[in-house]
């Protein structure tokens, strides 16, 4: 006979539900404001700090496989955000970079992620935030087999 406990702490199942949800809320806020998914996003976020990287570098940075990144990197090709240009050091590879409307877009993503970010901690305090913040970026180190 199991336990019941006033508070869910099956903590994964929370986590993965939270993630669930707050992808599908942010794909929308992003898609009426924007016009972009989180997807598109992440990629020209990660293009600003890095831009002219190789595919592989982007897939890495954005959390992505080789194949979904070429996938969004040829539909945003198509759509005059990014451009893939020749490597100089080795012309079998191509990068990725920011055309002048994908750097216009990210700018506006840029807005968009600091005003649903806001929404997103409201009601916390800094010290929650930041042990949240802390408890994100520890939790995948802890579970990886060594």
């Amino acid at each position: 006979m199991a336990i019941a406990r006033t508070i869910d702490r099956r903590l994964f199942f929370i986590l993965d539900r939270a993630h669930t949800q707050l992808a599908k809320e942010a794909d929308a806020y992003l898609s009426t404001r924007s016009g972009v998914s989180t997807s598109q996003a992440a990629v020209l976020i990660y293009l600003g700090y890095h831009d002219n990287c190789r595919l592989t570098e982007l897939a890495e940075g954005t959390g992505r496989n080789n194949a979904a990144i070429t996938g969004l990197v040829t539909r945003m090709e198509n759509d005059g955000l990014v451009e893939r240009v020749k490597l100089t050091t080795d012309r079998r590879a191509k990068a990725v970079s920011l055309t002048d409307t994908g750097w216009a877009l990210r700018e506006d993503v840029m807005n968009d992620f600091r005003d649903f970010n806001e929404k997103l901690v409201k009601g916390l305090t800094e010290s929650e935030v930041d042990a949240t913040l802390k408890f994100l970026q520890k939790a995948p180190e802890n579970v990886k087999d060594k």
